[in-house]
C-alpha cells in the first residue's frame, strides 16, 4: 500500500534510538493521553520514555514512525508478540496512532500495512488484536474501516480513593475465609510461591471472553519472570496477593495491581480471580479489600484505581461495585484475521479511508 503523499514511514528500534527520538514519541503518547483523558494530570515524559525503552525477554516488537514533509512526527504503528505465551502463539497485537491533523488521509492504513508486513513469515493463522476506547472515536472508526470486528467489549471502571469508606473496607479485609491465608508479594515471586501463583491463575480462564480469539491463559514461570522484568525495566511497582488453601497449600486466588511511583495519579488493577472449586467463600472480595487497605495506607498520593471488566462479567462487576468502583468509559478489543486484513488493504474490500 502506498504511503500518502508528503509523508514517509520508517522502522525504528527503541533500544537503539536516540534520546531525542524516544522523547519525540513519548511527547506524542502524552498528547494522545491528554486527548483521551483531559481530566488527568499529564504523565511525566521520563516515565513514558522509560516505559518505551523497556524490553523484557521473549517480547517481539516492530515499530514504524510516520513523518510529514517537514520531518515532524505524524503517527506510529506498533506490532507486538509475546513469545512466552505458547497457548496464544497466533495472537499479534497492533497499535496505530495518528496525530489529529494527519487523520482521514490514509496514513493509519499505510502504517497498518507496515505492521502487517512485519508479520511476514510468521504463519497464516495470525489474528491481529487491538484496543480502542469510546473516548477516542477515531480509533473505533479506523478499526471498522480496516474490517476488524469487536471481539470483547469491556467497561473501564474506577474507584475514587478519596470517597472510600475505610471502615467497611477494613471489615471486609478482616473477614478471613476459614481455611485460607494470604501471601503478599512485591515485585518478584519467590521460587516457593511460583507453583501457587500458577495454580491460582487458572481461575482467570473462567472469565467471559466474548468472541475474542484467546485460548486459555496457561501461566508459566517464564511468563512470570518476563512480567517481573518488564515492570522493573519500566520503573513500575507490582503488588500481588495470593490466597492459599491452608490444608493443601495450593494457590486458589489472586489479585494484582501495578503503578509507577513517579506517576501516582492512577493505579492499574490487573487480574483478580478465584479458582472454581473455592468460589462462594468471599475470597475475591477479601483479596481486593486487603489490597485496597494497603493502597489507602501506602499510596496516599494516588487518586484512582482503574480496572477493565468484560461487560458480561457480572460476578467481578458486582464485587467492584460493592467496593465503590463506578463506570468511567468503554473499551473494546477488536480482532482481524491476517488474511482478511491483507484483502482489505489490497483493495478487495472497500472500507472508508482512515
Amino acid at each position: 500500500m502506498r504511503t500518502p503523499r508528503g509523508h514517509t514511514i520508517e522502522a525504528v528500534d527503541l533500544q537503539t534510538a536516540t534520546d531525542a527520538e524516544v522523547t519525540e514519541i513519548a511527547q506524542f503518547r502524552q498528547e494522545l493521553a491528554i486527548e483521551e483523558r483531559p481530566e488527568d494530570p499529564p504523565t511525566p515524559l521520563p516515565v513514558i520514555e522509560q516505559w518505551l525503552r523497556a524490553r523484557p525477554p521473549g517480547q517481539w516488537r516492530a515499530i514504524f514512525i510516520a513523518r510529514d514533509g517537514g520531518g515532524g512526527l505524524a503517527g506510529y504503528g506498533v506490532a507486538a508478540r509475546n513469545l512466552k505465551d505458547t497457548e496464544n502463539a497466533h495472537i499479534r497485537w497492533s497499535e496505530i496512532a495518528v496525530k489529529p491533523q494527519h487523520r482521514r488521509a490514509g496514513l493509519g492504513r499505510a502504517l497498518f500495512a507496515r505492521v502487517l508486513d512485519s508479520f511476514e513469515g510468521q504463519g497464516d493463522n495470525i489474528t491481529v488484536i487491538s484496543e480502542t476506547k469510546d473516548r477516542m472515536p477515531s480509533g473505533e472508526a479506523f478499526a471498522s474501516a480496516i474490517g476488524a470486528k469487536p471481539g470483547l467489549p469491556m467497561k473501564l471502571n474506577q474507584l475514587d480513593l478519596h470517597t472510600v469508606d475505610r471502615t467497611v473496607v477494613a471489615e471486609w479485609a478482616r473477614a478471613i475465609p476459614k481455611g485460607y491465608r494470604l501471601e503478599r508479594i512485591d515485585g518478584t515471586v519467590p521460587d516457593q510461591l511460583v507453583k501457587a501463583f500458577i495454580e491460582a491463575s487458572e481461575g482467570i480462564n473462567d472469565m467471559p471472553r466474548g468472541d475474542i480469539a484467546f485460548n486459555d491463559w496457561k501461566l508459566t514461570e517464564a511468563q512470570i519472570r518476563q512480567r517481573e522484568s518488564f515492570f522493573k525495566q519500566a520503573g513500575m511497582t507490582w503488588w500481588l496477593l495470593l490466597a492459599i488453601d491452608e490444608k493443601s497449600g495450593e494457590g486458589v486466588g489472586f489479585t494484582e495491581v501495578e503503578f509507577n511511583p513517579l506517576d501516582p495519579h492512577a493505579i492499574q488493577q490487573e487480574g483478580t480471580a478465584v479458582v472454581a472449586a473455592h468460589r462462594g467463600h468471599g475470597i475475591g472480595l477479601w483479596l481486593k479489600a486487603v489490597m485496597l487497605e494497603r493502597i489507602l495506607s501506602e499510596r496516599t498520593d494516588s487518586r484512582f484505581i482503574r480496572t477493565g471488566n468484560a461487560n458480561v462479567n457480572k460476578q467481578m462487576l458486582a464485587i467492584n461495585e460493592k467496593l465503590g468502583f463506578t463506570y468511567a468509559w468503554q473499551t473494546t478489543l477488536w480482532q482481524l484475521p491476517i488474511a482478511d486484513a491483507r484483502k482489505a488493504l489490497a483493495g478487495d474490500e472497500t472500507p472508508a479511508r482512515a
